[in-house]
């Protein structure tokens, strides 16, 4: 028999989310301790199997509640994928907004907050990987809402690269594209796991990656960057 998954505890369902796909169930609460039911639910059958090899009944087996039960808070194997996309997307945004940005320089400021970023990679990279597999079978307007919570992470590196092109600290460059770049370094952690595992652990990693980033950010490199724009005002 399939081992049913106990509900967990979950800060990653806002109520504006929640609201966004349609319920039966009048009881907000009791709304989000089922769908985070089916999001731990979901997320282990989506990795292991794909989203498109993953039935609702499948789900439904893993689950404490009927298929009946199961439509009464999703009407869709679509909305369940998206549950999962913005419960792991919210989850990474409160954690970086919990990640404390002390007063320092760019510099000290990058190191501190590349390093809490790849530790939270490092923790959620299953989720993560499941996320840049399935993310492009969502509904267009699901998919924009889901990647826009994606561009506030990068946002969150862009606040730090222009304070340092502002300071002086960092070379003129097109700061929203470094911080392209330093988010995708703590990506790979989750998309290359095996690999990263096999070269180093996660602090050697950090340290590997913060020193390539600040080589190529330092405002003494004379590595020169076609086409690199002026450092925009902070939005």
């Amino acid at each position: 028999m399939p081992v049913r998954a106990k509900p967990r505890q979950t800060n990653g369902l806002r109520t504006d989310q929640i609201a966004n796909i349609p319920t039966t169930i009048k009881n907000p609460e009791r709304v989000a301790h089922r769908r985070s039911e089916l999001i731990e639910v979901a997320t282990k059958l989506f990795l292991e199997r794909g989203f498109h090899n993953t039935s609702i009944r499948d789900i439904v087996r893993a689950c404490s509640f009927n298929i009946a039960s199961l439509y009464m808070y999703v009407s869709s194997k679509e909305d369940i994928l998206y549950l999962v996309a913005q419960d792991l997307m919210n989850n990474i945004a409160r954690e970086l907004d919990e990640t404390a940005l002390a007063s320092g320089s760019a510099r000290e400021l990058l190191e501190h907050g590349f390093s809490n970023y790849c530790r939270i990679a490092d923790r959620l990279r299953r989720p993560i990987r499941l996320l840049y597999r399935e993310v492009g079978f969502l509904p267009e307007e699901r998919r924009t809402n889901v990647l826009s919570t994606v561009a506030d992470v990068v946002s969150f590196f862009e606040r730090i690269v222009r304070l340092g092109i502002e300071t002086g600290e960092f070379r003129n460059m097109n700061p929203r594209m470094a911080a392209l770049d330093i988010t995708v370094l703590c990506h790979t952690i989750a998309l290359h796991t095996r690999e990263v595992r096999e070269l180093t652990n996660l602090n050697e990693y950090i340290a590997y990656q913060l020193e390539m980033l600040l080589a190529g950010l330092n405002a003494a490199s004379t590595r020169k960057v076609k086409h690199a724009s002026k450092p925009a005002k902070s939005r």
